[in-house]
């Protein structure tokens, strides 16, 4: 669950933030589906999940942390614990050699701005993936669109 942590959400959407899981979720989901399916393809799913709330021990503005690949970083804001989350969680992947990594993060603030509630926004620094991705969500009946 995400508050926010010190730099707290305004409250009237406070209690959206129990849908801040989602990519998690689905990382979850998909792989139970590839298993059902007999896939048997080499899969590591990794589920960086954290609980972002105030307290005594909080990460607080000025703290600087360091990420899992040795940068230092100066938080500025603790409602950005996300992106945080994600950089090591990403590192951490990148330590197994992937062929391909999927991120299925919910960071989404800025994706609803743009495309608003229908589409999924998603990146990708390969012209094939990205096609194979598109190519999917249209077989399922997901609007998708390459930022």
């Amino acid at each position: 669950f995400d508050t926010g942590g010190i730099s707290l959400k305004p409250g009237q959407k406070m209690h959206e933030m129990k849908s801040d899981m989602g990519g998690a979720a689905v990382s979850l989901s998909s792989i139970g589906g590839l298993v059902k399916n007999g896939v048997k393809n080499n899969i590591i799913v990794v589920l960086p999940m954290v609980t972002n709330m105030p307290s005594g021990s909080a990460t607080k503005p000025g703290d600087v942390i360091k990420a899992m690949n040795g940068k230092h970083v100066e938080i500025l804001n603790t409602d950005a614990e996300g992106r945080l989350n994600l950089a090591d969680a990403l590192t951490f992947a990148q330590q197994h050699n992937p062929k391909q990594v999927i991120d299925l993060a919910t960071l989404t603030g800025a994706i609803v701005v743009a495309l608003g509630e229908d589409y999924v926004g998603y990146f990708s620094n390969s012209d094939s993936v990205a096609k194979r991705f598109k190519k999917a969500s249209k077989k399922v009946g997901e609007w998708s669109w390459q930022m």
